[in-house]
């Protein structure tokens, strides 16, 4: 693996009428170069990394929203027979294409983010996506997502987001082990001829994380103590990750599932379980008395 990938063909792998799926060459250099037991893919699509893997001889586990499997809301570790060694993801990115009642089905569903209503809301749900990966991947595992640029559209015209370096500066830096550049290849917009200071995006970062052992929690408090202006959102994707697991549950369940990962950190705060109460009431639901659900 080199950290610039150009792939002119996708390859005989999943479904080439399926709008944005990458290359099977992208998933056969991640295989190559790491040589995964178990490869996972959070956003399977038609079925590319399945088809590159059943080629390779490389156990795999395909999950997807249109298959009923939410990473905002479900946790990916619980559908695996054992942590993955490789966790992949390439979401759908916000607002660009539409998957729900567009690609596939007749309805939008809540946890399709090609229908966040701005960035904030995709960048937020981003992190729970890359928190879930790392859950889910053995320790020393990779865990990684490929991700673009955005530029105009519903960002308004003229104005540029750079996704990959949002996701970046939401994980934990000295796991970040490389960022890979894959060109684009046969997009809608290369017939196009653009005029002026325009610069059409051509590529897409593949961004690799390595798993260390630091906690979920400890992680989430690091990246809040460099950020602070992403105190509040590291905060709440952290606590939907607790819920993730238990989905329904009463306040003392969540408090010790908070304990089990937070143990050194909330000796030194007297108020851990108020800033958790207060999470919750502001971003989850309250199905009855001192019972909390991630449905929301």
């Amino acid at each position: 693996m080199k950290s610039v990938m150009s792939f002119p063909e996708r390859g005989n792998y999943g479904n080439s009428n399926w709008r944005g799926n990458t290359s099977g060459y992208v998933i056969k250099e991640l295989v190559e170069h790491f040589n995964p037991k178990l490869f996972v893919d959070a956003c399977e699509g038609s079925g590319t990394s399945r088809d590159v893997c059943k080629e390779m001889g490389i156990e795999y586990v395909g999950l997807d929203l249109y298959k009923g499997q939410d990473f905002t809301k479900d946790s990916i570790l619980t559908q695996l027979p054992r942590p993955a060694d490789i966790c992949f993801t390439h979401p759908p990115y916000h607002s660009m294409i539409q998957y729900s009642g567009s690609v596939y089905g007749n309805e939008i569903i809540s946890g399709d983010t090609s229908h966040c209503e701005s960035p904030e809301e995709f960048i937020s749900k981003s992190q729970v996506m890359l928190m879930n990966q790392r859950e889910a991947t053995i320790e020393n595992g990779i865990y990684c997502t490929l991700i673009g640029d955005q530029r105009g559209g519903s960002l308004g015209k003229g104005n540029f987001r750079s996704y990959q370096a949002d996701f970046i500066s939401m994980m934990p830096k000295d796991e970040l082990l490389s960022v890979v550049v894959k060109l684009q290849h046969k997009c809608l917009s290369d017939s196009r001829t653009y005029s002026g200071s325009f610069i059409p995006c051509m590529h897409e970062y593949l961004l690799i994380w390595k798993k260390k052992q630091q906690s979920l929690f400890a992680v989430s408090f690091d990246i809040a103590s460099e950020l602070q202006s992403r105190v509040a959102t590291t905060w709440r994707n952290v606590i939907r990750i607790v819920m993730m697991k238990l989905q329904k549950a009463d306040l003392e369940t969540i408090y010790k599932e908070v304990e089990k990962v937070a143990a050194n950190l909330i000796n030194n705060n007297a108020n851990w379980k108020a800033k958790i109460r207060q999470l919750l009431q502001k971003h989850f639901t309250n199905v009855q008395r001192g019972i909390w659900s991630i449905n929301n």
